[in-house]
C-alpha cells in the first residue's frame, strides 16, 4: 500500500485519519451514494492511530522511504485539521431505522 494522498475515487480525503474519521461517524451521513446501514465505529484517538500505523505496515518495502514521508507530513496535517471528525456522532447510540414496509399478501 502506497500512502500517498489523496484518498477515495473523488480524491476528497487528504489523510488517513480523514479517511478514519469519515467511517467512525457512521450513519447520518446525508450523501445519497452511500449505505444507509453504514453503523458508527465509536473508534477513540489511540485506535484509530494504530489502524494508520496498520495501513501503513502495509506499504511494500520499494516506497518505505516515501511511505515515512508521506506519514509524517499526514500526522503533522491530522494535528491540526481534522474536518471528518464528529467524536460524537461516532459515539453517539445507533440511530433507530424505519421497519420495512410489510410483505404480507
Amino acid at each position: 500500500m502506497l500512502i500517498t494522498a489523496p484518498y477515495f475515487h473523488d480524491g476528497s480525503q487528504e489523510t488517513l485519519w480523514d479517511v478514519m474519521d469519515h467511517y467512525n461517524k457512521g450513519d447520518g451521513l446525508t450523501d445519497p451514494w452511500l449505505d444507509e446501514d453504514i453503523e458508527p465505529l465509536a473508534l477513540t484517538e489511540n485506535e484509530i492511530d494504530d489502524l494508520v500505523a496498520f495501513m501503513v505496515s502495509l506499504t511494500s518495502a520499494e516506497y518505505k522511504e516515501i511511505g515515512e514521508k508521506e506519514l509524517a507530513r499526514q500526522r503533522a496535517l491530522s494535528r491540526i485539521s481534522r474536518p471528518q471528525r464528529d467524536t460524537a456522532r461516532a459515539f453517539a447510540p445507533k440511530q433507530p431505522q424505519p421497519k420495512p414496509p410489510c410483505q404480507c399478501p
